[in-house]
């Protein structure tokens, strides 16, 4: 296996005596800020490195020591020499870092299968804006790949790195003594279970553990929506809420864990630690996606019964199929620090680590639509040319055409899956799996769909009828999606889907 690893120890990226002192710019919408908390920071500091933190939206500052887009001053790269500058996924808007500021982006997510190969196969809008980006795996060249960029360069290089936050947390796992907790890492609630049930599973926790203590850590910025519980639980000695700037203060202490299953700290547990843990599935989670979770319950009442089998198996050691999984999706595990400083000293040289892996560009940094009519037409243009992934979120300012695309990405990942979807335009009932799109100042109607999985034999019967008549005029309130193996059908019923549900007239690029 050390075979297959390329030296780092040319003079060119040799990183032990490189000085890394300076102003570094970390860069990302407010519910990603905490990444940078979690590896980024204590990094760059340790090796005299300051960091700047930049919001990339209007929000409310999460912490006192920053800026946000609508308060950053005009001068604001002036006032600083910047470095380098660091994103999470694509979360720099167009235009915001000069081009001669190397721009490197950690992933936002943790990906339990092959990173590379989805970035490479399909999912390269994840690589948006940035000049490099850190990959969990080691990828392998591709010809046919492409990303939508807003940038103007030729490529984007892929680093085979890792996880920081990996790492760390086997690292720090590993030589903690005590593991006295039971950790629940919960979701944003919009998704996750309902925060009565949430709570019954933490009292049956501390029921049934005594020994143990028990800790809800929220997803970052929710954590106003988990007040209740705390409240509720306030008399209970054994009993914390969590909302510190990193996931990492109690996870070494963590004897299992318990999480939502859209969130990814369970995910980085498993194969960190090797241990197994209990997922909590969303409401819409479909039950396909459970084999990729060791455990999944569906009631509180499962509860006890899991986290003791977790807690049996912490005492036999690491789980082998975790351990595999481990070495299968990451990238010289154990190794992401020193990686790290060995490819940034390169970058601030100048130098092209020669680990990197270059995929073409598409530069679409002249696309600027002026009015809700253009973002129509630029969304619509896009679908039938089938390049929405690659462009994901690179027009987050225009709140139409975002929204639209993010709603077409959603359902397009259930086409992959081969599951139709229903889909509404007006006011949702409670029990549908989601809503995508509102904005009352722009007057947009309802987007809200639900998997057809539960709708039976009728239901069924249905989909065969409407897929035997194609392109078959939707009924004012709602449409059936259908996957189809070109894609072909899916745009079509999507675009006429939108131009129906706004009202408008424009015209359907043709092929």
């Amino acid at each position: 296996m050390s075979s297959d690893r390329p030296s780092l120890s040319s003079p060119l990226c040799h990183a032990d005596d490189f000085d890394f002192s300076g102003d570094y710019l970390f860069v990302a919408e407010r519910l990603r800020m905490h990444r940078l908390d979690e590896s980024l920071r204590p990094l760059l500091e340790a090796r005299g490195g300051r960091i700047v933190r930049l919001q990339a939206d209007h929000q409310a500052l999460g912490t006192p020591d920053g800026w946000n887009l609508l308060d950053m001053p005009p001068d604001f790269f002036a006032r600083h020499a910047f470095r380098a500058a660091f994103t999470t996924d694509n979360s720099t808007p167009r235009d915001l870092v000069p081009p001669q500021l190397p721009l490197i982006a950690i992933p936002h997510a943790f990906w339990e299968t092959p990173q590379s190969e989805k970035l490479l196969g399909g999912w390269a809008a994840y690589l948006g804006n940035a000049d490099y980006y850190l990959t969990q795996d080691r990828p392998s060249p591709s010809r046919d790949a492409l990303v939508s960029s807003l940038r103007r360069r030729d490529v984007v290089r892929l680093l085979p790195f890792g996880s920081l936050k990996l790492d760390l947390l086997r690292e720090r796992w590993l030589a903690e003594p005590r593991k006295d907790i039971i950790m629940y890492c919960c979701g944003v609630t919009a998704h996750s279970r309902p925060l009565e049930e949430k709570l019954e599973l933490v009292r049956h926790c501390l029921r049934h553990f005594p020994r143990h203590h028990v800790v809800v850590r929220p997803f970052p910025g929710a954590e106003a929506a988990y007040a209740p519980l705390a409240e509720a639980l306030r008399q209970e000695e054994r009993f914390l809420l969590d909302t510190g700037s990193s996931s990492l203060r109690y996870l070494p202490r963590a004897a299992t864990l318990l999480y939502d299953s859209h969130t990814t700290a369970g995910r980085i547990f498993l194969v960190a630690t090797g241990q197994t843990a209990v997922c909590i599935p969303s409401l819409d989670m479909d039950p396909k996606d459970e084999a990729l979770h060791p455990c999944v319950i569906h009631s509180p009442a499962e509860l006890p019964a899991a986290v003791a089998a977790c807690l049996a198996q912490l005492e036999q050691g690491e789980v082998p199929e975790l351990r595999r999984l481990r070495e299968a999706i990451i990238y010289r595990p154990g190794e992401a620090r020193h990686l790290f400083w060995e490819y940034l000293a390169a970058i601030l040289r100048g130098c092209v680590p020669p680990q990197a892996v270059s995929v073409a560009c598409e530069y679409i940094g002249g696309c600027r639509p002026a009015s809700r009519q253009e973002e129509l037409q630029l969304l619509l243009q896009r679908i039938q040319a089938g390049t929405v992934e690659r462009s994901y979120n690179l027009f987050r300012e225009y709140p139409l055409y975002n929204n639209l695309e993010a709603f077409y990405r959603t359902l397009r990942r259930r086409m992959e899956k081969g599951q139709p979807c229903l889909v509404r335009l007006k006011q949702h009932p409670t029990s549908w799996a989601m809503r995508i799109c509102r904005d009352d100042d722009l007057g947009l109607p309802f987007f809200c769909w639900s998997p057809l999985r539960d709708y039976g034999l009728p239901g069924l019967k249905h989909i065969q009828t409407h897929q035997q008549q194609r392109l078959a005029a939707p009924e004012a309130d709602c449409a059936i999606l259908l996957p189809d193996r070109d894609t072909c059908l899916f745009r079509q019923a999507f675009a006429e889907l939108v131009q129906m549900g706004l009202g408008t007239s424009t015209a359907l690029p043709q092929s």
